[in-house]
């Protein structure tokens, strides 16, 4: 029995089960393994750009005897993979930015409105943004920790409507203010921003422009530490 930790965990909660998923940068297949054996998905594309950990996936998916359920891609992100028939795509453990760049080269994302499962290990705010910014709404999103550190899982999909948000909301996504983990990480995106808006005020040779960019993430910082104090803790 495959022991998930808690990121993979809620990216398997926030599985649709609908069709195919695709785990881009699978690595040893752990998340894949998960999705047949506990019934959430009739079939997975396991995905990764280097041929080593594929291969390590490969072996272990033989093991579980899951070879005419869970197919192994070598692929750069999505470059790869098929869109017939994938209601779900996974992809946890890289950058925001990185993961943001992998589905701006696959369009039929948008087009086939996939049900997306994101866990950026740093720059979620970028990730954030990008989604926004692209027409995808963040439908669910949750605070997990992994010692010591706690992340965010951000479940999205693309609307053809367009996605209006505040400027503070690429730190807050649709974390839940009233959730004890949710504040826990949100006080804590909170406080950076904060302390590098201070840093960089006190900067030798400031610019006007750094000057302008520390006032605005103090300000953003602020507004989130003053949304938890207003709202209900649990």
């Amino acid at each position: 029995m495959i022991n998930l930790d808690n990121r993979l965990k809620q990216c398997a909660e926030f599985v649709s089960g609908k069709g195919c998923a695709a785990d881009v940068g699978t690595d040893h297949a752990y998340l894949a393994v998960h999705l047949i054996t506990s019934g959430i998905c009739k079939k997975v594309i396991a995905c990764d750009l280097r041929e080593g950990p594929l291969q390590i996936a490969k072996e272990h998916i033989h093991n579980e005897g899951l070879d005419g359920t869970i197919q192994t891609v070598l692929s750069d992100g999505l470059d790869n993979i098929s869109p017939d028939g994938i209601s779900d795509i996974i992809i946890a453990g890289m950058g925001g930015e990185l993961i943001a760049r992998i589905i701006s080269r696959a369009e039929w994302v948008k087009k086939n409105k996939v049900n997306l499962i994101l866990q950026p290990m740093t720059k979620a705010s970028d990730l954030r943004k990008f989604l926004f910014e692209n027409g995808f709404k963040i439908k669910r999103e949750k605070a997990v920790k992994s010692e010591p550190f706690i992340y965010s899982v951000i479940n999205a999909q693309y609307s053809e409507a367009s996605v209006t948000y505040e400027d503070y909301e690429i730190y807050t996504g649709g974390l839940d203010f009233n959730s004890k983990l949710d504040r826990e990480y949100l006080n804590i995106q909170a406080n950076r921003l904060i302390i590098a808006g201070k840093g960089m005020l006190k900067s030798a040779n400031k610019s006007e422009n750094t000057i302008s960019n520390g006032k605005e993430k103090i300000r953003l910082g602020n507004i989130i530490l003053n949304r938890l104090k207003e709202v209900r803790k649990d």
